[in-house]
């Protein structure tokens, strides 16, 4: 009969009442947190509760020996053994523990105190995921985003919505320009401000309208390497970032304040 079919068995064995005996709770299984400086005992010291390591022949005969001596229930448990199954087999021991967290544990719970719930989804996320979708496609298209962003993480070493969102701010035009009819035969250009939404917006366009001209025949990889150049300031949409600028700086006359 194997050892572990004999350990099996602890969870029938039926013990008496009044015990007479008792061992010190310091010295029982699982309470290594009152010796928090020892070195960590082997596993065959944590099973057999002794100084041992390994386990022989005689001492399963005598674990068998203690378990069925104290399945009868009408014996008080007399040997070394017998009084170790006894004294493990009572729940109180582990169910006064408290738990101390230690000083790296309350510093952790203090620096994440204050820092807010994350969100289900990142909404600029989605709303990149969006642009790229085709046909009602969205899960193949967060497919594609997921793996574009892995591959700037391996690339970068960084957060990839970190450096998506950095992409987003740098290449993201401040103003855009609008036609308006005066009602004479010349109309004016007027020049607007654009709002985050829009901005990003014309930031994915031109991350999207950029990795069409990548070689790569993946979209992800197409995406990853343009949102890496956007991050780093080579990328292509920087030149329709300064035509919209230069346009809309030319027409300032018509700001509205």
């Amino acid at each position: 009969m194997s050892f572990f079919r004999a350990v099996a068995r602890l969870a029938r064995v039926a013990v008496p009442r009044n015990r007479l005996l008792h061992i010190p709770v310091n010295q029982l299984r699982f309470n290594s947190s009152i010796q928090q400086n020892a070195s960590p005992a082997s596993l065959t010291t944590q099973i057999l509760g002794h100084e041992k390591d390994k386990i022989t022949e005689e001492d399963l005969d005598e674990w068998l020996s203690a378990v069925r001596t104290l399945k009868q229930g009408d014996k008080k448990p007399e040997t070394e053994t017998e009084i170790y199954l006894d004294e493990f087999l009572k729940p109180e021991q582990f169910l006064n523990e408290k738990f101390e967290p230690s000083v790296a544990q309350l510093a952790e719970v203090e620096r994440f105190k204050a820092a807010p719930v994350p969100l289900k989804e990142d909404p600029t996320v989605e709303h990149f995921v969006n642009v790229i979708m085709r046909h009602g496609k969205k899960t193949r298209a967060r497919t594609i985003v997921s793996r574009a962003f892995y591959l700037v993480s391996l690339r970068t070493g960084q957060d990839p919505v970190r450096v998506f969102y950095e992409a987003l701010e740098r290449l993201g035009p401040l103003f855009d320009t609008r036609t308006e009819k005066t009602g004479f035969a010349k109309n004016r250009i007027v020049p607007i401000a654009l709002d985050k939404r829009q901005r990003n917006r014309y930031a994915m366009n031109w991350i999207l309208e950029g990795s069409n001209n990548k070689k790569s025949p993946a979209l992800s990889v197409r995406l990853a390497e343009e949102i890496i150049n956007a991050f780093e300031g080579r990328s292509s949409g920087y030149d329709k970032k300064a035509r919209m600028h230069k346009e809309a700086i030319t027409q300032r006359s018509y700001l509205r304040t």
